[in-house]
């Protein structure tokens, strides 16, 4: 690891960063924005309308991109675009967390069989893998660290993309982007591969997919849904079509999680919990998403711990620090029903999502993920330089300091609010 040379990515710019963040200000939304999405098929019949479309589009050969975790269902996609006279190959060769290494070797089967069409089944890992991997399919010298958004990047020549999701969180299905764990840092750091052309084409949404999901990966999938939706409203790069997406999606989640966690084998309540995490995907893919990833990505790295759940820990307080210099989460607390004094609706918005979590038996504090104090006061310096330099930053309505990230990551441990 320590014989690489360390890439250096667009947001490790100083330059760069600024003019992201000028340009996702609202007044560079009012002048340029657009709002994309794929094409989503969901319900029990979701797949078959699927298949069926691509055997009209005339794709002939299909490469199936899966883990070995839910092969069995991926066997079920692959047995459905057979059937259609779709040929297909499948790797579940995927890792978690999409070493860059994975990506390059599954380019290469993709280049030997020619697909015409990408299928991802899986969860955010596996979505992410796969859109690296057609980027590489498309561009075998496209440097990833380089990818820049605002040029063409000349997908499509070869294949589209569908996403399959086999968890309701991630919301991968309608993003553009692409997170990959760059090993040529020690310790590997969260890195994002965003571009417009990035988005799947298509979005199968088919309850049956995410029905054996255990309590924990229900939850933990769901509360990155959440924190998409919340920190997105939040975000100064959010615009009006993204609001309603995060607002439907926030209030889904609230009302459907419950539910599906107590009637987990419920297709219509997992079908709702599919949904919501779709929206709030499409949310953040348009409206950008902040602190509460730049925090999350890097306790998932530095402590092991499942992205989704350091997500939903980071909420309640990314509200109170937002809140501090910017007004905006009085409208999301009207629009979840609370209304009074600014100090009063601050305190009870936060109240409502540790009650949420409460309810839905969620951890309140860096701490209850397992971290332990020792090892958080060991790494809390190299975390705290690793949010500051996260990609999600420039989208946050507050650009902090170093020691207003630290302040910030104790009050998360220790559930100071």
């Amino acid at each position: 690891m320590g014989e690489k040379e360390a890439i250096t990515w667009p947001m490790d710019i100083p330059v760069l960063r600024t003019v992201v963040t000028t340009f996702n200000a609202p007044e560079s939304k009012l002048l340029l924005n657009a709002f994309c999405l794929p094409k989503i098929f969901y319900g029990l019949a979701g797949l078959q309308f699927f298949v069926g479309s691509m055997a009209q589009l005339g794709r002939r050969k299909a490469f199936i991109v899966t883990d070995k975790g839910v092969r069995s269902l991926a066997n079920m996609v692959e047995k459905s675009l057979n059937g259609v006279g779709i040929v297909v190959q499948t790797t579940d060769e995927t890792e978690p967390e999409v070493p860059l290494h994975v990506p390059k070797d599954i380019a290469k089967k993709m280049e030997e069989f020619g697909p015409d069409l990408i299928v991802a089944v899986g969860g955010g890992s596996v979505m992410d893998t796969a859109k690296v991997s057609w980027i590489l399919y498309e561009i075998p010298d496209a440097n990833l660290a380089a990818v820049d958004a605002m040029k063409p990047l000349g997908l499509r020549k070869k294949a589209l993309l569908a996403c399959i999701p086999t968890t309701a969180g991630t919301g991968s299905e309608a993003t553009n982007v692409a997170v990959v764990h760059d090993e040529t840092h020690s310790p590997p750091r969260k890195e994002g591969v965003l571009h417009p052309e990035v988005y799947p084409d298509f979005a199968v949404l088919d309850p049956r997919f995410v029905m054996r999901m255990p309590k924990t990966l229900t939850l933990g999938t769901a509360m990155d849904a959440l924190s998409h939706a919340v920190d997105c409203y939040l975000c100064r790069s959010s615009n009006p079509i993204s609001d309603a997406f995060a607002i439907k999606a926030i209030k889904m989640i609230f009302k459907y999680l419950p539910q599906v966690l107590e009637r987990p084998n419920n297709p219509q309540l997992r079908l709702r919990t599919q949904i919501a995490a779709t929206l709030a995907g499409a949310a953040f893919s348009n409206g950008g998403v902040g602190t509460t990833h730049g925090v999350a990505h890097n306790i998932g790295t530095l402590f092991g711990i499942h992205h989704g759940m350091a997500c939903g820990v980071t909420i309640p307080y990314v509200i109170k620090f937002y809140a501090e210099v910017d007004d905006k989460y009085l409208s999301l607390a009207e629009e979840l029903g609370i209304k009074g004094e600014p100090k009063e609706v601050l305190s009870n918005l936060i109240a409502l999502f540790f009650d949420f979590y409460k309810k839905v038996e969620a951890p309140l504090t860096i701490k209850d993920l397992g971290i332990g104090e020792k090892d958080f006061g060991e790494k809390l310096d190299l975390l705290v330089r690793y949010i500051l330099k996260d990609p999600t930053g420039p989208m946050a309505p507050r650009q902090p300091s170093y020691e207003e990230v630290k302040q910030l990551v104790e009050d998360m441990y220790y559930g100071r609010v």
